[in-house]
């Protein structure tokens, strides 16, 4: 079946209430994407709800982009409810339901500007030792084995607990009261649960109706070309003059990458190795496409490809072979990367928001798609743990998953070399001493360590068996005991003299410090000046050109320690007020 051949919509009534049987509870998810059909398969993998109910705004089941990477955290979850990443036909037609059809690479391959090259195997097996592995895959494929999975539960399947997705429903409302949460969708239908699932991606209409002044999308200033290539069509990829690529893919089952200090390309196989998708980015600071937010993506021309990779490789070893690889992508795409701060809760009441929806990160570490699978099996967790008791699940699946899924968030922007200054040797120094790589696997320029396990051996169902009395932060995550990190903090830098007396500050005053030279930010209520911390951050001085002028609560409170908290007493500057601007002349 393919996907113009889905199931019509079921149901097309003007209002729809979810059957519920027993004391089992309905949920009702918006957004049939990677996120929502995962969410479905998990919630109903907990035992607690009679019901699911999934709404997507398409007609048709579609994904936008290329390719993308299941790692083995993600992959762990996709074998746990089911769903096939690896089998299918790799050379059946596109949009058939069928196994994921996943390309398993061998190693990353990294071009650097000296014109060496060094390589990485992946390891498939990693520390947890269940061989989940690294699956590369076209999204469409994915989407669509995910789809394969949901419809083995529809409502004619017999089977407990039925999933039932609706196309063409573009949600415009949302009510709650005590006991249930009600969403409206622009063809009218109505569907009322006791529990609604955000998992809408980064245009989230969950976010726009429910949170009260939700952060906006933000420009990254990246612009990127996205595609794929035919296999014989690379292995017949000659340079301008004729003469064969330095490094054609056709010769490694990997995943090559290319960067310099303002660009970076990727390619991978996907579909087992009979396309080549194709990633090639840039720091593009006056595009003014993107700039006014007319649309994240459009299609171009090779002559318009082939010109801006030009440019951005200029100089580079790699320059030829990109530009071939360039040329030969089928119907290029030009996208405009966006992302946004993290938000401090994903919960209101009986909603919540999941994957992209809660915190959308750039392609950068691979780890999107997993950490919206991540999310969906801590959610079912929850609810296998508490069971009717909603506001107690959706706060565990918050406090166990918000500082995990907010560090990729943040780490995946500082990937890029201009948002990034290079380390120093303080701060290599101090990341060595964690001993926790910062970047994922594929990434060659290690800076904290090689320690992979945080990321790939973690399993996302293991949430505990009480609720945390707090929300989950490094110490929680590392392997190592806390007090193993006091030289660390201890050796962290401090100024001459500590921050003057602290005196009452506005947004307003804070926002005119916006600049890597003159840099305030908010953090739960107080301000500090990070102007002289900021080179000397063991993370990187990318934190003051992201948040300069900015608040910054959510993207600091789970990420440090109390050492940490203490520490920048030094920096700061006062406490946070807010004032009715006709009164700001007073203070």
């Amino acid at each position: 079946m393919t996907a113009s051949a889905l199931p019509s919509p079921r149901g097309r009534t003007s209002v729809r209430r979810l059957t519920r049987k027993g004391d089992r509870m309905r949920a009702v998810i918006v957004g049939a994407g990677m996120g929502g059909l995962m969410s479905a398969l998990a919630l109903r993998q907990s035992g607690v709800f009679a019901s699911i109910h999934v709404y997507e705004q398409t007609k048709v089941p579609s994904t936008a982009g290329a390719g993308l990477n299941i790692p083995p955290n993600g992959a762990r979850i996709c074998r746990w409810l089911g769903v096939d990443l690896d089998g299918g036909d790799p050379k059946g037609p596109d949009g058939a339901i069928d196994g994921g059809r996943a390309a398993i690479l061998e190693s990353t391959r990294q071009f650097n500007a000296d014109g060496s090259v060094t390589k990485r195997p992946f390891d498939h097996v990693t520390a947890a030792g269940d061989g989940a592995g690294f699956h590369h895959m076209h999204r469409l494929d994915l989407l669509m084995c995910l789809y394969k999975r949901v419809f083995e539960f529809g409502p004619d399947s017999g089977a407990p607990c039925p999933i039932t997705v609706h196309m063409d429903c573009r949600l415009t409302e949302l009510r709650q009261t005590d006991g249930e949460v009600t969403a409206t969708f622009s063809n009218g239908q109505t569907a009322t649960g006791e529990v609604l699932v955000g998992a809408d991606g980064i245009n989230s209409g969950t976010l726009q109706l429910a949170w009260p002044n939700p952060r906006p999308k933000r420009w990254t200033e990246v612009t990127c070309f996205r595609g794929l290539i035919p296999r014989a069509v690379v292995a017949s990829l000659r340079k301008a003059d004729g003469s064969a690529l330095d490094h054609n893919p056709i010769d490694s089952f990997s995943m090559d990458r290319h960067r310099n200090d303002r660009s970076g390309a990727t390619t991978y196989w996907v579909r087992g190795g009979e396309l080549l998708n194709v990633w090639i980015a840039r720091y593009e600071p006056d595009s003014a496409a993107f700039e006014r937010e007319e649309g994240d993506w459009f299609p171009v021309g090779r002559e318009e490809i082939l010109r801006e990779v030009g440019e951005a490789f200029e100089g580079s070893p790699s320059r030829e072979d990109l530009l071939a690889l360039a040329g030969a992508i089928v119907r290029p795409t030009k996208w405009g990367l966006y992302d946004r701060d993290a938000l401090e809760t994903w919960v209101q009441g009986r909603i919540c928001l999941l994957g992209d929806a809660a915190h959308p990160m750039l392609p950068t570490f691979g780890q999107g798609a997993a950490q919206s699978f991540e999310d969906a099996a801590a959610l079912a967790s929850a609810f296998t743990l508490h069971k009717g008791d909603v506001a107690t699940a959706l706060l565990h699946y918050e406090r166990v998953r918000h500082y995990r899924a907010t560090r990729f968030q943040l780490g995946s922007k500082f990937a890029f070399d201009h948002l990034r200054a290079k380390d120093t040797a303080e701060q290599k120094a101090l990341l060595e001493k964690l001993d926790e790589r910062v970047s994922p696997a594929f990434a060659h320029d290690k800076r904290g360590g090689e320690d992979d396990s945080w990321i790939y051996a973690y399993d996302a169902r293991n949430i505990g068996t009480e609720l945390p009395y707090k929300r989950l932060g490094p110490w929680d995550f590392r392997r190592a005991a806390k007090t193993n990190y006091a030289t660390v903090t201890g050796a962290l830098w401090k100024p001459a003299s500590p921050a003057s007396a602290p005196r009452r500050v506005t947004r307003e005053e804070v926002a005119r410090h916006n600049t890597r030279d003159d840099c305030w930010v908010i953090i739960s209520g107080k301000v500090y000046d990070i102007t002289e911390w900021a080179p000397h951050h063991p993370g990187g001085a990318g934190i003051a050109r992201m948040y300069a002028g900015k608040e910054a609560t959510a993207e600091f409170g789970d990420y440090h320690s109390a050492e940490a908290v203490a520490h920048m007493a030094y920096f700061r500057v006062g406490d946070l007020i807010e004032v009715p601007v006709d009164r700001q002349k007073h203070l």
